[in-house]
């Protein structure tokens, strides 16, 4: 059984010899580990089930700074992924003279054929910066929750045509053998949604089911990542026919109650604390609290193993390598 057929059978929440899992790193993280094993293609001898290609791309602006496909400048001088938005195109609720992007076929084909040549594993495309995401990086988030109660026209069509946008890449994307489409977009807080279920149905729920059934119609998985405590639409994302959740934080959900409750239709992919337990535990403790999650999570299949995000610069070297000792040898010990 390959990396891809292992993933398979756990989205159809049957039994697997071993529980699938990811290690997910942040480009320092990554560096560092190429650094530590003296070996720049470590990450190829993991045996991490996932192969990821994000559809975001940038350009270099000036220092420390870079344009985004949507235009929008990011000022990443802090480490991190993307870093902080530099100032916000829509300053108004209007569109003015802005005018949309539309896919750029040559870079997204780059990526998707180097996703088609890892046939032993579960190749998934991520759409980051989904929706509610991209509307307020070019709004700003104060003025996009603002915009939900008072300027409700502007709003829709903003998501109207950001929801364009993906389905776009969703029907360039489908001309590959890809496996799945995962989309990125934090709805939630350490508690609760940021804007609220009443809202999220509202705006969030008719685009997802937009871009949900536009990759079921392609024959792909439908995986969705939000940080944070999105309890409150769990109903709303089986309905609309998800099949991977991520990142499913463990300081937030009782583990085996969202097991009990939903596991037999949704696969959870993460749930390893990147904010507590692998930061701040011993590597012993890392170890057995992973291989605990694993019997939990991964009974009867529904489950991806993996950091709750990729893993920060904050996380030991040796944490990291617990984590892996404890995936790798699931069974032993």
């Amino acid at each position: 059984m390959n990396c891809r057929e292992r993933v398979l059978r756990a989205l159809k929440h049957e039994k697997t010899d071993i529980v699938p899992y990811q290690l997910d790193l942040t480009d320092e993280v990554h560096d560092r580990l190429a650094k530590y094993f003296g070996d720049a293609a470590f990450f190829e001898k993991t045996g991490s089930h996932l192969a990821q290609e994000r559809n975001e791309s940038f350009t270099s602006y000036a220092s420390f700074k870079f344009r985004d496909m949507f235009g929008v400048i990011w000022n990443r001088i802090q480490e991190g992924d993307f870093g902080v938005v530099e100032e916000f195109i829509l300053e108004d609720a209007e569109f003015g003279d802005y005018i949309f992007p539309l896919p750029d076929e040559k870079i997204i084909d780059e990526k998707c054929r180097r996703l088609e040549k890892q046939k032993d594993k579960f190749r998934i495309y991520h759409i980051g910066f989904s929706l509610f995401e991209r509307a307020w990086t070019l709004r700003s988030m104060p003025e996009l929750l603002i915009d939900f109660k008072l300027n409700k026209e502007f709003a829709h069509e903003l998501l109207d045509r950001i929801t364009e946008y993906n389905i776009a890449v969703i029907d360039i994307v489908s001309a590959y053998d890809i496996d799945c489409i995962l989309f990125g977009d934090d709805w939630g807080q350490q508690k609760g949604l940021i804007m609220g279920p009443q809202l999220w149905r509202e705006f969030i729920k008719p685009r997802l089911k937009s871009m949900y059934d536009r990759v079921k119609s392609k024959g792909m998985y439908v995986g969705q990542h939000s940080c944070g405590d999105i309890r409150e639409v769990f109903p709303d994302l089986i309905e609309l026919g998800l099949d991977i959740y991520n990142t499913f934080q463990p300081e937030i959900y009782d583990v085996a109650l969202m097991k009990k409750l939903y596991g037999d239709r949704i696969t959870f992919y993460g749930g390893i604390s990147t904010q507590r337990l692998l930061p701040n535990a011993a590597p012993d403790e890392v170890k057995s609290e992973v291989k605990r999650l694993m019997g939990i999570l991964g009974k009867d299949g529904g489950y991806i193993a993996a950091p709750t995000h990729a893993m920060p610069n904050d996380i030991p070297t040796a944490n990291i390598l617990a984590f892996l000792d404890a995936v790798k040898n699931q069974g032993i010990g």
